[in-house]
């Protein structure tokens, strides 16, 4: 709010226990996004159980064609 910056922290759990936590500094586009997903999201949901649910919300990045398209080709929920 006062010039101070800012950190993005991605993370998540399940009933299984937790996957990664990652802190991601700058601005994030759909590419990066994705790219993200891939390194991040993928080995997570391997080590949880490919029956989690994966949820985030409405931000641009989240709902481009190519990230829709890319948790459709891995068959996330």
């Amino acid at each position: 709010k006062h010039g101070g910056g800012g950190i993005m922290v991605w993370g998540c759990m399940s009933a299984a226990g937790t996957g990664e936590l990652r802190f991601i500094e700058g601005n994030m586009d759909s590419i990066m996004y994705c790219t993200f997903l891939k390194q991040n999201m993928m080995p997570s949901l391997q080590k949880l159980g490919r029956t989690a649910v994966f949820q985030h919300d409405n931000d641009p990045k989240h709902t481009t064609k190519m990230t829709i398209a890319l948790l459709r080709k891995v068959q996330v929920k």
